[in-house]
């Protein structure tokens, strides 16, 4: 039975509370203060009210910049026709070419503009040369000196040219292949001919070889060279240390030598002093040139250092040698994997890009599912895919998983789908990471559960108590109304007589 509550007592008349008194006033009620678990839930770790916030500065950070290009120095294509005649690709690559080009017309100057070809002779001056000789030497001189001119328009700001390392260099060299082949040539003419006034000009060519180191540019266009050269560069540290071993046990040896061959003639023919002995031992005992004349010398007037020699080649040209040439296999097969890696990545993201972008009909720069199917239906998609060896067919399996959101489609930006793409490869190890992002996604996923069973609790325990007091009240009313029949049922046969 529900119980039933008491009347409040009312006030007497002419009693009356003083507002005014602290023992009878009220005292307010103050809200309880939020402890610091429920404030950090609010504003989120370190105070952001979103913890993507976070990730997002985190990526920021860890972003790579930009790759620096004079490009952004120079003016707008609309406003002179010098940036894009210096932006011009077939530009870019003539350039290349005549660098190429005058690095084997020096080598053709060197040997056959002189009196005797293909001999250790001078070579000929610019006055003196022949018809076919001057007529390059100009050529490369007006081709450099009119791409120095177009770089040197293309900027905005001309001071900005000392900006650029490649633009100071050539602007470097072009002073120099005009001083030799225009000034120089002036300053002949006027003083009567006779050889230049500051010498063997042919020198100067010489530092045009430099110009060589533009051709590095060229290395882009062959990736498997440049993963050669970015593993020797990566390699230079292990090598460094390889070779420091390699000089410390040249070095106690060397002493050894030294003194073991006081008063012998190998002494003086190999090991005069420490610095002659590393030298021999380096020559003949580490790179092993004519090891057989070094060891018989030393069989035939010291045996004990024979035995000390046999003792170092093992050390150095064995051991030390062969442990540089497998560091050095193993660093540059570790930088190939992570290049190749890169560039097939790389193709991945120009591929999926340029597909996305012809299938993004709303402009969103979002990938929707209905997008993502059409993009599986594309040859170039799946290939590339499969390059970088990401299966098509599980890509498909777990698509609702990237698409779909409480059972509601969501959309990805392009980098958020390339990352999924990449998660699918199946040459990736799980880790503790991948780990803990399961945890979280169970762990999110569980408690969204557990907080909306609890709700359904909350709300089942109400309605419950809501129709058991309905109940209560209707079994009240009975209880009423029969004590009321009763009550008149009594009054009734109390007025019937006995019989």
């Amino acid at each position: 039975m529900s119980a039933k509550v008491a009347p409040e007592p009312t006030e007497p008349e002419g009693e009356t509370t003083s507002k005014n008194d602290p023992e009878t006033q009220e005292s307010p009620r103050l809200s309880p203060r939020p402890s610091p678990r429920d404030e950090m839930a609010d504003q989120g770790l370190f105070g952001f009210k979103d913890p993507k916030t976070i990730k997002d500065q985190v990526k920021r950070c860890l972003e790579k910049q930009e790759p620096y290009s004079v490009f952004m120095y120079y003016k707008d294509d609309s406003e002179s026709m010098w940036p894009r005649l210096a932006k011009a690709p077939l530009f870019e690559n003539a350039t290349l070419a005549v660098i190429a080009f005058n690095a084997v017309y020096i080598s053709i100057d060197t040997d056959w503009n002189k009196e005797e070809p293909l001999t250790p002779t001078n070579t000929f001056s610019l006055t003196e040369s022949g018809a076919f000789f001057q007529c390059m030497e100009h050529f490369f001189c007006v081709y450099f000196t009119f791409e120095w001119v177009t770089r040197f328009m293309a900027f905005r700001i001309k001071r900005n040219g000392l900006k650029d390392g490649w633009f100071v260099f050539d602007s470097l060299l072009v002073f120099m292949m005009v001083m030799e082949t225009w000034v120089m040539l002036i300053v002949m003419a006027a003083i009567g001919g006779g050889s230049s006034p500051i010498g063997g000009t042919s020198v100067l060519r010489l530092f045009g070889l430099l110009r060589l180191s533009r051709l590095m540019k060229m290395l882009r266009s062959l990736p498997e060279l440049m993963i050669l050269i970015k593993g020797m560069a990566t390699a230079m540290k292990s090598v460094a240390y390889v070779m420091g071993l390699l000089v410390l046990i040249t070095y106690v040896f060397a002493i050894a030598f030294t003194q073991l061959a006081v008063g012998q003639q190998c002494g003086d023919d190999y090991f005069a002093n420490v610095a002659h002995s590393m030298y021999s031992l380096f020559i003949y005992a580490t790179f092993l040139d004519d090891l057989s004349a070094f060891t018989d010398a030393l069989r035939f007037e010291n045996p004990p250092l024979l035995v000390v020699t046999f003792i170092f080649i093992p050390l150095a040209a064995l051991t030390v040698m062969n442990m540089l040439i497998g560091v050095l296999c193993e660093v540059v097969s570790a930088v190939a994997d992570r290049e190749r890696d890169e560039i097939r990545t790389e193709n991945l993201s120009t591929s999926m890009r340029a597909v996305v972008s012809s299938l993004d009909t709303n402009n969103n720069n979002s990938i929707s599912y209905k997008e993502f199917t059409e993009i599986m239906g594309k040859q170039d998609s799946l290939t590339a895919l499969d390059d970088v060896g990401v299966n098509p067919v599980s890509m498909v399996d777990f698509a609702e998983l990237f698409f779909f959101e409480d059972d509601q489609p969501i959309e990805l930006s392009f980098e958020d789908f390339m990352e999924k793409l990449l998660e699918l490869r199946e040459s990736n190890t799980a880790t503790v990471k991948d780990m803990l992002n399961l945890w979280m996604k169970i762990k999110t996923s569980t408690n969204k559960e557990i907080g909306e069973t609890k709700k359904l609790v909350v709300d089942l325990t109400e309605n419950v108590n809501e129709r058991t007091q309905k109940l209560d009240a209707q079994q009240d009313r009975i209880d009423g109304s029969l004590a009321a029949a009763l009550a008149e049922v009594r009054k009734l046969t109390s007025k019937i007589p006995d019989v």
